[in-house]
């Protein structure tokens, strides 16, 4: 995978220092949300240091170097700079199959973690929110994310961002295919939002993700009649402490909408 056209990391991280142990030190906090355990391995660690860091294209390069087990924080990398770096509207789609595609590899080669799941559901998801849920859901995407969700929480049943991603799956899909198909045809309910909204927050309360995501939930859902519940959850993101590349543009993306919802 190329990533010689990717440009840096829009947000500024010379105040994180994961040099040497730092890293090991910070891993806990870092990893809250999705309970990575550390590796041993100095090239996974590196890999892991470019992703927190911002620096993505050498977070894919690193990981693809490290072997099978690089392949996660390769495609965390992968993900995110597509999200939120990513101008172009077909590359910004490459990259999110290209994500896909390095989950998928890894599994058919025997691996078997739960972020590799979990990325591999997330990567899915975003590019489903991007081509559209009624197309996705026509190419087979929803049943392959719940799958790769519910693989992730059964390896890791605290993993707060997989009930994040699962609680996003229940919201899209009820949204786009209407409360009664939803439930019928994929057992997607708003009460299931709900539930694994409410579950990432007991899991991670101090954690940016599951405020955020789960104002974005409510938008896709109610729209705005629970404006005020979406304000309350994103002033609540605004107030935990950013710690890496991701969070940062997750908390500067809330910023935005929250600045919308109150105009």
């Amino acid at each position: 995978m190329s990533t010689n056209e990717w440009t840096g990391c829009p947000v500024d991280m010379s105040d994180l220092d994961l040099a040497g142990d730092q890293l090991r030190q910070r891993w806990d906090e870092l990893h809250r949300g999705n309970r990575e355990p550390f590796p041993q391995d100095l090239r996974l660690q590196d890999a892991w240091r470019a992703y927190h860091l911002g620096e993505f294209a050498r977070a894919v390069e690193l990981g693809m170097a490290a072997g099978p087990a690089g392949a996660v924080p390769a495609a965390f990398a992968t993900t995110i700079y597509a999200q939120y770096i990513e101008r172009d509207d077909k590359r910004k789609i490459a990259e999110f199959k290209q994500a896909m595609a390095l989950c998928k590899e890894a599994e058919a080669g025997g691996l078997s973690t739960a972020n590799l799941h979990y990325m591999h559901a997330v990567a899915m998801g975003r590019y489903s929110q991007f081509i559209s849920m009624i197309e996705a859901l026509a190419q087979g995407f929803g049943g392959r994310i719940k799958e790769q969700v519910e693989r992730c929480l059964e390896l890791e049943p605290g993993h707060a961002e997989a009930h994040v991603t699962f609680g996003g799956w229940h919201a899209g899909i009820t949204d786009q295919a209407g409360s009664l198909m939803a439930r019928m045809l994929y057992g997607a309910t708003q009460d299931g939002a709900h539930a694994h909204y409410d579950e990432a927050l007991r899991l991670a309360p101090e954690s940016v993700v599951p405020h955020i995501e789960y104002a974005r939930g409510l938008e896709v859902m109610y729209g705005d009649a629970e404006r005020g519940a979406m304000i309350s959850h994103l002033e609540q993101a605004m107030r935990v402490t950013a710690l890496d590349a991701m969070q940062r543009m997750d908390q500067a993306a809330a910023r935005q909408q929250l600045a919308a919802l109150k105009s």
